[in-house]
């Protein structure tokens, strides 16, 4: 006699249709969970990079309106809470879910049958603002008191910064030959690795190092001494900080300049520059943030 089975296979589908669902909820719910995560931390990232630069400039202006309208701008829906935490040099931006009809999680669609019927996602960035401590930079350095001179660091006027330049150091006396190089941190790479919390050697009397000829148009990071000892090549630097400074022209020994403010002379010409940088550091040598604040800053997620 056959026996009826149409029971058990009812059962069965049901059973199927569960683990069919759940997978579905896997597929499709999971993955708006990550695609939400990216948004908000898309979101996150934006907002703290805005904020640090505004800060980095000298005025956050309105951090949570920022944070809110770049975490909106950044979620496929145009909605997205956003709450910014500035401390010190640094601001913490955390994001969440927030959807049109005011809710702060994500509805699934499959997962309920898994008994999940929302997920709240959220996000946190980041960034950190300074000027550097310790970079790898062109090897010249110039005393504070030109910086000082330069329209407090952000000049539209170009100078000339050579053996013959003079200003007032910090002590009140006239400081001659304004300017050193530095000692490369290897031989013929024009480069020079400085420390703020180190002493520096250097000789203001020698020709300019090799390798050294594409400079005009660029702009460096101009290591700025506060005081100096020794004569000679037996000279040593106290480095306070780093100044942006737009080059637009150079004179060496053996291309020598004529003209105003630089009559045979040897050094660099530009302006200094007010900098606040979103590249990466290391494209502007720099290996660590907090030195004196001069006109250049650098802002950077930071863990």
């Amino acid at each position: 006699m056959r026996r009826n089975e149409d029971g058990a296979v009812a059962v069965m589908v049901a059973l199927l249709m569960v683990v069919l669902l759940g997978i579905t909820a896997l597929v499709v719910d999971v993955g708006m969970v990550y695609a939400e995560r990216a948004q908000l931390q898309n979101g996150a990232d934006a907002a703290a990079l805005a904020i640090a630069q505004d800060c980095a400039l000298g005025n956050c202006r309105n951090p949570a309106a920022t944070a809110d309208e770049l975490a909106r701008g950044n979620s496929n829906d145009g909605v997205s809470s956003a709450a910014p935490v500035v401390t010190g040099n640094s601001v913490t931006v955390r994001t969440s879910t927030l959807t049109v009809d005011g809710g702060t999680a994500i509805r699934h669609w499959f997962a309920p049958v898994l008994g999940i019927d929302s997920t709240a996602v959220t996000a946190v960035a980041k960034a950190s603002w300074g000027s550097p401590s310790k970079a790898t930079v062109f090897p010249f350095t110039a005393p504070k008191c030109m910086f000082d001179a330069a329209s407090s660091g952000d000049s539209t006027e170009e100078v000339w910064i050579t053996k013959d330049s003079t200003c007032i150091g910090a002590n009140g006396t006239r400081l001659p030959g304004a300017f050193g190089w530095l000692d490369e941190t290897d031989k013929k790479s024009c480069r020079a690795s400085v420390d703020v919390n180190q002493v520096i050697g250097g000789d203001p009397g020698k020709s300019a190092p090799q390798n050294c000829d594409d400079l005009d148009g660029t702009t460096i990071l101009l290591p700025v001494y506060v005081s100096e000892s020794g004569n000679g090549n037996n000279v040593s630097y106290k480095v306070d900080g780093f100044a942006a400074f737009r080059v637009t022209a150079h004179s060496w020994p053996s291309e020598l300049q004529n003209e105003p403010g630089c009559n045979r002379c040897a050094g660099i010409k530009g302006r200094f520059i007010k900098l606040v940088s979103l590249e990466d550091l290391q494209s502007f040598g720099v290996e660590e943030l907090g030195g004196a604040s001069f006109n250049a800053s650098f802002v950077a997620l930071s863990k």
